[in-house]
């Protein structure tokens, strides 16, 4: 069996700032997702889980080249440069509003 433990890590889940200075910050498990919703699928949503957000960043880019954006030379610039998150804000530049490329970090919630 695979696993999958080096995907989850503790994340900052919150950090109010009080009045008089304190700060109080919690963490929780957390995994980084990578959602894309396109042409294919008939406009489902899908969505993979990395360990760390570059790598997230980085399929992410190149799945916008993929799906087109490699005809776009700044696309293939900003990749070849590691300017993943520009590659991405690019694609969803350059899309029709219902489609969305998009990192971020999803909170795993344990049954008590």
């Amino acid at each position: 069996m695979a696993d999958y433990s080096g995907f989850i890590r503790q994340q900052v889940a919150s950090r109010p700032y009080r009045p008089g200075g304190q700060v109080e910050t919690t963490q929780a498990p957390a995994v980084w997702t990578l959602a894309h919703r396109g042409y294919s699928g008939g406009g489902r949503l899908d969505v993979w889980v990395y360990a760390t957000k570059r790598e997230a960043l980085r399929e992410g880019a190149a799945l916008a080249l993929a799906c087109g954006l490699d005809e776009h030379e700044r696309a293939c610039e900003d990749f070849e440069a590691s300017r993943y998150q520009k590659v991405m804000d690019r694609y969803e530049e350059t899309s029709p509003d219902a489609h969305l490329l998009r990192v971020q970090m999803a909170f795993l919630q344990f049954p008590d």
